[in-house]
């Protein structure tokens, strides 16, 4: 029997299944909250330079007399209202020989604490001159998860997903808690970067495993209910978030339950079509005959003949599927896509501190909507079709991007606020959608030869997306007042709707016979297949007429 005749036998989502992907629930969880941390490990309170000579100095105003000395040692900057008023870096500097007044830059800040206690910015000063290093800091973090998704799909794919799984569990439990105790900003980006490999390759290995032990027509549900579980570590970080202000304190909070994920060695099983891959059968039928048991399945007496059915010769390789204009215009709009996806859904996560109001909630809002789009998806996407669902997602978060620019310009203070934060989660609810179903377009366009290869080279391009998404979110702090506010937003929504306009140009997936080789994927979506694909469905879906109404007269002749 092949391996999903096997599951099918089993049950494509039997109880075996369920506690499987509820076990490894936790370790989804931490990788979304590992990655989002940053906003809050990477906070910028209001700030401004601290008074030369007063080392008891700080933001709030500790009376008439201080008031007098800050207001005539920092100059206002009519675009940082919302901030304080005070400029941020430079102060006033009076020449006792020329008796001239200038402005310098700062050499020690003060900041305000009513949002955040302490974070790695005011630990290291990472303001002004040294901001930068905090677009540094978040992009290492996508570039370990760049390295994570290359070099742990190779090492799963030797050693076995359970092994591989417990080895970035390590990773992750140790880096995630040591970076709490980072000495120095160096180091901390160096355990960053360790966890940025560990969270990549933990959700790909558990993504992975829990698939390959479902049937076919679950795996849709299974990959948006993992994602789910990804958004709920995402609020559990902003609660906890919300209650503890202090980084350090922080992380250990999130980082220390991750030591419970050990216990996996005990209570996860391998894959067994890895093993049926590795002509490892008796194992393999160790562990299928203890999921029948859980399930309540019965199996045939004899499992295997000794041949692995799902093994095929693999003819083709990757560089055949750019052989054709056809397949590698598809794969440029697609890799695009990729690209454009990650650096949204990142990107407006990351930007929810700078939005204006609470960056609490902002955050919290943000995760509510990904869960939102995930069931959207999960209710229509069988429906609407992979196509205009897609395009309509990119295209409503694109718009709603772009059009931040018109209450910016136009609206009063506190109406500003709430549109720009509106429009931010209807930009965040539509790149979460649009981020869940390339997956799945990408999948059923690809050649069956090729999927694996394929999917991983559009993958690379939305860890570029990644990276490059931390500098948008910080455009802010180069263009100051409303403007800098919007201009993250702007820039989202501008190639959001100028690469998922693109997608016109593919072919919709929904109800065709998806690609077996690179000559089928040339060839689909092409009028004479989609004909011969409906007349197939018509066929089918007649056979399963004839076989109802069969199935009804045997059962009215035995009663």
């Amino acid at each position: 029997m092949k391996f999903d005749h096997i599951v099918t036998e089993l049950g494509d989502f039997g109880t075996f299944q369920k506690r499987v992907l509820l076990l490894l629930s936790p370790a989804a969880m931490s990788c979304g909250i590992q990655i989002m941390i940053s906003v809050f490990n990477v906070g910028v309170p209001w700030h401004r330079c601290a008074l030369p000579g007063f080392h008891d100095d700080t933001w709030e105003l500790q009376g008439a007399a201080h008031a007098n000395i800050v207001n005539a040692s920092i100059p206002l900057d009519p675009d940082l209202a919302d901030d304080g008023g005070y400029s941020r870096c430079q102060m006033r500097f009076h020449d006792n020989v020329t008796a001239e007044t200038s402005l310098t830059s700062c050499s020690r800040y003060v900041y305000d604490q009513s949002t955040y206690a302490s974070s790695i910015v005011t630990k290291w000063d990472l303001v002004c001159d040294k901001g930068l290093l905090r677009s540094h800091c978040r992009m290492i973090v996508m570039a370990g998860l760049l390295v994570g998704s290359i070099t742990t799909g190779i090492i799963a794919d030797m050693i076995g997903r359970k092994k591989a799984l417990m080895a970035v569990v390590a990773l992750h439990a140790s880096s995630s808690i040591a970076v709490a105790w980072a000495p120095s900003f160096t180091v901390y980006v160096i355990i960053r970067f360790l966890t940025g490999v560990s969270i990549s390759g933990m959700f790909l290995v558990l993504f992975v495993l829990i698939m390959e032990l479902v049937g076919p027509s679950k795996r849709m549900l299974v990959g948006m209910v993992v994602m789910i579980f990804w958004s709920a570590g995402v609020m559990i970080l902003g609660g906890i978030a919300y209650a503890v202000r202090d980084w350090d304190k922080l992380q250990m909070i999130v980082s220390f339950p991750i030591l419970l994920l050990g216990g996996y060695w005990w209570v996860i099983p391998e894959s067994p079509r890895w093993l049926l891959s590795k002509n490892r059968e008796v194992e393999a039928e160790d562990i299928i005959r203890h999921a029948a048991r859980v399930n309540e399945a019965q199996l045939p007496l004899k499992l295997f003949d000794g041949k692995n059915g799902d093994d095929v010769k693999e003819t083709e390789k990757l560089w055949h599927a750019f052989t054709s204009p056809v397949l590698v215009l598809r794969c440029t709009i697609l890799c695009l896509n990729w690209m454009v996806c990650s650096l949204v859904f990142y990107g407006l996560s990351l930007n929810s501190g700078n939005l204006g109001g609470s960056v609490y909630v902002n955050f919290q809002l943000m995760a509510i909507v990904e869960v939102i789009a995930y069931v959207l998806c999960l209710l229509l996407l069988n429906y609407v079709g992979r196509k205009l669902m897609y395009i309509t997602c990119m295209m409503t978060g694109g718009v709603a991007c772009l059009s931040i620019i018109l209450p910016v310009l136009c609206s009063s203070s506190e109406l500003q606020l709430w549109l720009t934060i509106i429009l931010a989660l209807v930009g965040k609810l539509g790149a979460s959608a649009a981020f869940a179903i390339i997956h799945i377009y990408s999948a059923e366009l690809s050649p069956t030869s090729l999927r694996n290869s394929l999917m991983g080279f559009a993958s690379l391009f939305a860890r570029v997306g990644g990276m490059i998404s931390p500098y948008i979110a910080d455009l802010d702090r180069l263009v100051n007042g409303r403007i800098g506010r919007a201009l993250p937003l702007m820039v989202f929504g501008s190639v959001t709707i100028g690469v998922g306009l693109l997608c016109l140009l593919l072919p919709e997936t929904l109800n065709s016979h998806l690609p077996e080789t690179v000559h089928d994927a040339k060839m689909f979506g092409r009028k004479h297949v989609r004909d011969a694909s409906s007349s197939e469905n018509s066929e089918e879906k007649v056979n399963k007429d004839d076989c109802k109404m069969n199935q009804k007269l045997l059962t009215a002749s035995q009663a």
